[in-house]
């Protein structure tokens, strides 16, 4: 085999670590695409500089910190 991804054999049915990355990915971009057709942003791209204000991209909210900003994700996809 030349350089890349080498076959793991201790997991289950050929699968690979990036098989179940891809997988947590592909669960979280839904779960966004479809707050999004309720009209509910999530707050997924965030400007959120140290110590100042944190604002979304997607809507423009602004966040009094990068934690109140993921605060706010985590109500919008509870």
């Amino acid at each position: 085999m030349g350089g890349g991804m080498s076959h793991d054999p201790e997991l289950p049915g050929g699968f690979q670590d990036a098989d179940f990355d891809q997988r947590g990915l592909e669960a979280a971009g839904a779960l966004t695409a479809a707050l999004k057709r309720r009209g509910v942003c999530d707050h997924g791209w965030l400007m959120a500089p140290a110590g100042k204000p944190a604002k979304c991209l997607h809507c423009g909210a602004v966040f009094a910190d990068a934690a109140a900003a993921y605060e706010a994700r985590r109500e919008a996809r509870a």
